[in-house]
């Protein structure tokens, strides 16, 4: 028997489940539950585990009768390792090599379970019985290994997963929503835990959302100390969203599942579609303070009018920049493509809504600021 403990396995696939339990019953039903229920989906091969039955094996327990003959469990056990396995009786040296003689029932007599059920043993008296005589024989399975995570023995199943027709999370969520409950309620001292492609999803996600509002953190201050204002930067920022939704309808128009990758280029997004909504306000900004005394209404016309060769020669270079990756066959390059799709796609979506929505809102700032301003003078003059 070999006993391997340790945190995980060695093999690399995109699915893996780790079940654990002190029942072996448990593991190799679960197991088998998991191996048919992964057959049954489409999309995923090569599935492996280590869930086996083991080897058959007999178990000898002392009977009353053995006990009131004197014999003990050493006894029995040393009495069928010589029968079977051999006893080594005698050893002389022949040249350079050491010979033992080892002395053992015939081959004829150990090929099969019966020639074990019919062997005979020696009591402390010297008499000679039959083994049924003074052993029950039960049959069993032994595991060729034992695998512990945690200290708790535990099986896996893993397999390969094409992610042009399920990826890693889908698979998750399906056996999540389907198999698990029933394996739960069916084994209770049953763990199940998600390894492979989908853990390391959930782990860099995680990590991902805290870079991601920290990046937003420092986009804000960033916009807001040269701006002196604590409301444009959030209108500058409103076209984040947009482009994270130009982003996913890129990955729709490609059908591309989304990946890691694809969040990675949705960060790097993030900081790229604040430009064109940064070239609209500062335009703004310029015009409200000069000595024209423009209106709000033209101030935004007007900014947007100088403006619009700028944002959109912004993003058609950045696209037409990113358009040989995007139609890149080569396997090196099927890696970066998502964030590629990301990048090129949010930007032109963003840019198109950013024309609409950038002037609308600053219109809407530029009245409620006038709103309250008004409603400031009248209290004041009502105290006058």
């Amino acid at each position: 028997k070999k006993l391997h403990i340790k945190s995980g396995f060695g093999r690399d696939d995109n699915f893996k489940v780790e079940l654990k339990s002190w029942d072996d019953e448990t593991l190799v039903g679960a197991g088998r539950r998991f191996r048919e229920a992964l057959e049954n989906i489409e999309g995923v091969s090569g599935i492996d585990d280590n869930v086996s039955t083991g080897q058959t094996e007999l178990r000898f327990s002392l009977t009353p009768q053995a006990f009131a003959l004197g014999m003990t469990t050493s006894d029995l056990s040393r009495q069928l390792l010589q029968a079977f396995g051999g006893e080594i009786v005698q050893r002389y040296q022949r040249g350079k090599d050491e010979v033992k003689v080892r002395v053992r029932y015939p081959h004829e007599a150990r090929r099969h379970v019966d020639d074990v059920l019919q062997a005979r043993v020696r009591t402390p008296d010297g008499r000679v019985v039959p083994l049924s005589q003074v052993a029950q024989i039960e049959p069993g399975l032994q595991r060729k290994e034992i695998t512990r995570i945690g200290s708790l023995p535990a099986a896996y199943v893993s397999a390969s997963v094409d992610k042009q027709i399920i990826t890693a999370n889908e698979l998750v969520n399906t056996l999540e929503r389907t198999l698990v409950p029933e394996l739960e309620s069916t084994y209770p001292d049953l763990q199940i835990h998600f390894a492979g492609e989908a853990e390391e999803q959930r782990e860099t996600s995680g990590s991902m959302l805290t870079l991601f509002t920290v990046a937003m953190l420092a986009i804000y201050i960033l916009l807001a100390v040269p701006l002196k204002s604590y409301i444009q930067p959030v209108i500058i920022m409103m076209a984040i969203p947009f482009g994270i939704v130009g982003a996913i309808l890129g990955h729709w128009f490609n059908d591309m599942m989304l990946s890691i990758l694809s969040f990675n280029g949705i960060v790097a997004l993030s900081g790229v579609v604040v430009n064109d909504s940064l070239l609209l306000t500062a335009r703004f900004n310029e015009i409200k303070r000069s000595a024209n005394e423009k209106s709000a209404p033209e101030a935004i016309v007007e900014a947007c009018t100088s403006r619009l060769r700028a944002v959109l020669l912004t993003s058609l270079t950045t696209f037409v920049g990113l358009l040989p990756l995007l139609k890149e066959t080569a396997p090196q390059a099927q890696f970066i493509i998502p964030a590629a799709i990301s990048l090129g796609y949010g930007i032109m979506f963003a840019t198109t809504i950013t024309l609409l929505l950038i002037p609308s809102l600053m219109m809407i700032r530029e009245d409620l600021l006038a709103f309250f301003l008004n409603n400031r003078i009248n209290n004041e003059y009502e105290l006058t």
